[in-house]
């Protein structure tokens, strides 16, 4: 018998979803900028995130949600975890325009490409079949770039971004802020 304690559970994207001891876990599907592309996003948005006098986000935060799933049982997330794949194919997001939801100032395209809208309707639809409840809003995707900010008139230049795959992403408290764990990706 070895005095040695056990190891605390697997915590990141290579831990299985129910090795966290929680209650509920609150998650999302997203598409994920690599660094290369969040360094973009940060440079050609600086100016506007600064005018708004907003608290910044994070450029390790930044994301696209598709779709949210709210909080969810070890059980609820093992069934979301089953939904992907959904094949669009690769698909370029051209990042080309400054907006804001109430106090919320975020990046976006004037121009959603076709492969987005798709995989979030079926995304969704698979989702529905599956219990899951949407939200009776219009999807537009976006990067959230500041909270409790003004809304500014900004051009900004424009970020192509590659997107290849979809993940799932707990939100996790980390003090006043949310921290964001990739617990599993899919290709497109």
């Amino acid at each position: 018998m070895s005095g040695a304690p056990e190891p605390p559970p697997a915590v990141g994207p290579d831990a299985a979803p129910d090795t966290v001891p929680r209650e509920t876990r609150r998650m999302f599907f997203a598409l994920w900028p690599d660094d290369a592309t969040r360094k973009l996003v940060a440079r050609a948005t600086k100016d506007a995130v600064r005018r708004s006098g907003g608290r910044p986000i994070a450029k390790e935060r930044l994301h696209v949600t598709v779709a949210f799933l709210g909080s969810l049982t070890p059980a609820g997330l093992t069934i979301a975890s089953t939904v992907p794949p959904v094949v669009v194919g690769p698909f370029t997001l051209t990042l080309d325009t400054i907006g804001a939801f109430d106090s919320t100032l975020w990046f976006g395209a004037r121009s959603v490409p076709t492969p987005l809208t798709e995989l979030e309707r079926r995304l969704w639809e698979a989702l529905e079949a599956r219990g899951f409840m949407r939200e009776p809003r219009i999807y537009r995707p976006h990067l959230t770039l500041a909270r409790r900010a003004r809304r500014v008139d900004a051009e900004v230049e424009p970020v192509e971004w590659p997107v290849a795959e979809l993940a799932l992403v707990e939100s996790l408290p980390a003090g006043r802020n949310v921290h964001y764990e990739v617990l599993q990706t899919w290709p497109l």
